[in-house]
């Protein structure tokens, strides 16, 4: 979910990304332009998909729609790619980064 799949840096680094889901395993089969839709609506389309993994490649740059994460609509959310650190928030269970972006000593055990 993010607000930036347009011509944006963040769209043009993840086109491939879609490219390498194997859709007999995977599908996103549709994407929804939910930019006017309220956190209600959008909170239950990601339920009633069946989202197993919600990514948040927004953190707290504009456009972000954390409350939809902080409803937790997924089994598993994490952030991704577009927010360069941790979010230190309660509904974010993963954050995939490199040690450049969170060295080792900020980690918790």
């Amino acid at each position: 979910m993010s607000s930036d799949f347009n011509n944006h840096p963040l769209a043009h680094l993840m086109q491939s990304d879609f490219g390498l889901h194997d859709p007999t395993r995977r599908e996103a089969p549709v994407f929804r332009d939910a930019t006017l839709w309220p956190v209600e609506q959008l909170v239950a389309q990601i339920v009633a998909d069946g989202i197993h993994i919600l990514v948040n490649p927004n953190g707290y740059r504009r456009g972000a729609r954390n409350e939809v994460f902080a409803a937790r609509p997924a089994p598993t959310q994490m952030s991704f790619m577009g927010f360069a650190g941790t979010l230190e928030a309660e509904w974010c269970d993963y954050l995939l980064a490199d040690e450049t972006t969170v060295q080792p000593s900020m980690l918790q055990p």
